[in-house]
């Protein structure tokens, strides 16, 4: 019974599918903190999430028909729409964007209401998505400058295109908006009209313990007789960030636990390239920021004395205290060999990969469905049946595209090369290392690297996920639970920290 309980709770840890919501912080140029990651208490409840109608974060965003940045302040609603249906392979939907933003003067203000109709086509084949979208219904008003501007939606035009790519472990997204808004200046004698013509891409990801998005946006304003040129980079970040905490009072059950902070920040980097002539030199760069205060969730522990002082120990109570390890603490032991099963089971916990539904208990018109089918469907695997506790992780990890089929070798002992490969598979960027099989890595003992893990390997290396010892990356040694722990914690700590920096910081300082 205990064994069933604990097989339940992991499963429904497990059910969180991730999938990219581009546009939190609109496509205006503005900046919010993006919608908050689920927590693992969030993750756990029993019942079905339902799908948010609306979603309202703070916003800021830079007004330049002036020719200098106006900052204004205020929100940004997102209605997401009912988005893609994987199952149907192409459709369509409505997402509806509201900003209303001023200055803390009331001087400028922003007041815009936009509606995308956003078709698309899934492909299953090359898990991506191709989505475009166009405006069917803008209204906006600006003020600045003592003037207020009304768009002109006959002569305005929006038109935003975006990729996404489905890995087992992130999905990232790649896009591009292009638009003309034509504003008409409200009780102008002369119908003189502001064009903002605006292009740039759009970069992204979404992952377990974080997720971000980038805009680069190129915009000309023509007033007729002056022409400003702006280049801004909004950004925004949501990660998960882990820490631990000593208890103070010496008479207490627990020496201490890890506690999760999400943390949220949107930040908006501008260069005034051609502005207002009243601009001083250190106007014409700036940044602004949005934030939220973080959500703060306290992970439980296990009683895990057996490893104090191990030099892995912090590493395996953050395993167990993210669920990632499940075995019951009195059984684990340091140096035992973590098996091929045991190593994607943790990949598909931590990842959040989803599991498939159970198995239905129903007879075919032949008899009973067999051992080696899942609802009437045969398994893909050899060694692995749909009666065994193992099949649902065994098929989340197959659908997500982290492992084939045939035989699995499930109680093989787990090689470092192994497991460089499926982290790396995990989240898609095996690209970095082609070109490397068969040839040499920078390792000592490059010559006992497999050639189908050597482009995994140097990919790993290149991005800081392999601390070499002395040189030497041991591609066949078995990897025990504690080696494991610290890996594997090194790995996520790629996704919670570093991934992000390709994405933001490097854009920002470029």
């Amino acid at each position: 019974m205990k064994k069933i309980l604990i097989m339940g709770i992991t499963f429904i840890l497990a059910m969180s599918s991730l999938s990219a919501l581009e546009g939190e912080m609109g496509y205006f140029g503005g900046i919010s903190t993006g919608i908050k990651i689920p927590t693992i208490t969030e993750l756990s409840q029993a019942k079905k999430a339902s799908a948010t109608t609306r979603h309202t974060l703070p916003y800021k965003e830079n007004v330049y028909l002036s020719g200098k940045p106006e900052l204004v302040e205020g929100t940004i609603e997102i209605r997401p729409g009912k988005g893609l249906d994987k199952t149907k392979g192409s459709g369509k939907y409505n997402e509806v964007y509201t900003i209303k933003a001023q200055n803390a003067e009331g001087t400028a203000k922003v007041t815009r209401n936009i509606t995308f109709e956003t078709q698309y086509i899934y492909e299953a084949s090359r898990k991506q998505t191709t989505k475009i979208s166009r405006a069917t219904k803008w209204t906006e008003i600006i003020v600045v400058g003592g003037q207020t501007y009304q768009l002109d939606s006959k002569q305005s035009s929006y038109t935003k295109s975006i990729l996404e790519d489905y890995t087992p472990g992130v999905t990232y997204y790649r896009g591009d908006i292009q638009y003309d808004a034509v504003y008409n200046q409200v009780a102008a004698q002369d119908g003189a009209s502001i064009t903002v013509s605006i292009d740039g891409p759009i970069y992204g990801y979404e992952q377990a313990f974080a997720k971000t998005e980038t805009q680069r946006r190129n915009i000309a304003i023509d007033l007729g007789d002056t022409q400003y040129y702006i280049e801004e980079t909004p950004t925004f970040t949501v990660h998960k960030d882990i820490q631990y905490g000593a208890n103070e009072p010496d008479a207490f059950s627990l020496a201490g636990n890890y506690k999760e902070l999400i943390r949220s920040e949107g930040v908006l980097a501008y260069n005034v390239i051609v502005g207002s002539p009243e601009l001083y030199d250190d106007e014409l760069i700036g940044t602004a920021q949005v934030a939220n205060s973080p959500i703060l969730e306290q992970l439980s522990i296990p009683n895990l004395t057996r490893i104090k002082g191990h030099p892995a120990e912090s590493d395996i109570k953050k395993m167990y205290s993210m669920k990632i390890f499940t075995e019951p603490a009195a059984r684990f032991s340091v140096n035992q060999a973590v098996t091929r099963q045991e190593y994607v089971e943790m990949l598909v916990r931590a990842l959040q990969m989803p599991l498939p539904d159970p198995p239905k208990k129903t007879n075919s018109a032949f008899g009973a469905v067999g051992a080696n089918t899942q609802n009437g469907e045969p398994s893909p695997f050899v060694d692995v049946k749909s009666t065994d506790a193992f099949y649902p992780y065994a098929m989340a990890a197959y659908n997500a595209g982290l492992i084939g089929g045939g035989t699995l070798n499930i109680k093989r002992a787990l090689t470092r090369e192994e497991m460089y490969v499926l982290n790396m598979r995990a989240v898609g960027l095996e690209r970095l290392g082609i070109g490397t099989m068969g040839i040499y890595t920078p390792f000592i003992d490059d010559a006992h690297i497999a050639d189908s893990a050597k482009s995994s390997i140097y990919a790993a290396s290149k991005l800081g996920i392999i601390t070499p010892s002395n040189g030497y990356v041991f591609p066949k040694k078995t990897v025990t639970k504690a080696e494991c722990a610290a890996l594997l914690g090194q790995f996520i700590d790629y996704l919670r920290y570093d991934l992000q920096k390709d994405y933001n910081e490097k854009m920002l300082m470029n």
